[in-house]
């Protein structure tokens, strides 16, 4: 019923298309390879395979994929698990159907997407518990990015927005990785959030 639900999200879409539909990891796997999709919307929990072994093995048989998670579990394993699977998203179901969609247009375009809830967790996982004052190393121009980076957009978004080259944008990215001593973009998404939820929480 959930997954008849997001086939009518994302078809009531005029630029979107569901082209295939799987019923447990295993299926997943094999309609990937088949149909070569934008994006892959997985669960978790499914039977025969489960959706972190199917993600894992979709990013070593068809790299140029897009997986973007979908579940209940806020279990602090499967974060970090298919984050490491290689996932470029992480929703709960109680996300809005809005909030899918944009998910699915952001991972598309080459952002990453994290439930807000779940960021904090993942920081934990890899190290970055930091103070809310950190991003002071940052200048005004690199946490501008970091912040559009957390928002989902690309480079060439972020160049558009911000008035520069798509190699200054990269370059801005590649200064922020070092300076946090982060690993991705979804990490500097997390990082961020949780930077944002620290800064709610003082006002």
């Amino acid at each position: 019923m959930f997954r008849r639900g997001v086939v009518a999200v994302i078809n009531s879409r005029p630029d979107m298309k569901v082209i295939s539909e799987a019923s447990n990891g295993e299926e997943a796997v094999s309609a990937v390879l088949e149909h070569c999709p934008d994006i892959v919307v997985m669960d978790l929990s499914m039977p025969v395979m489960n959706g972190m072994e199917a993600t894992r093995r979709i990013m070593e048989q068809s790299p140029a994929t897009n997986v973007l998670i979908i579940t209940v579990s806020e279990k602090d394993e499967d974060l970090f698990g298919a984050i490491k699977a290689g996932a470029k998203g992480y929703l709960l179901k109680g996300s809005e159907p809005d909030e899918l969609v944009r998910a699915i247009l952001h991972v598309v375009e080459g952002g990453v997407i994290i439930s807000p809830a779940m960021a904090p967790k993942l920081l934990s996982e890899i190290g970055m518990a930091r103070s809310e004052s950190e991003p002071s190393v940052l200048s005004a121009r690199e946490t501008e990015v970091m912040e559009l980076v957390a928002e989902g957009l690309t480079d060439k978004e972020i160049a558009e927005k911000l008035f520069i080259s798509i190699n200054t944008a990269k370059t801005h990215l590649k200064n922020i990785l070092a300076k946090l001593h982060l690993k991705s973009r979804t990490q500097i998404a997390a990082y961020e959030a949780r930077r944002r939820m620290g800064r709610d929480r003082s006002e």
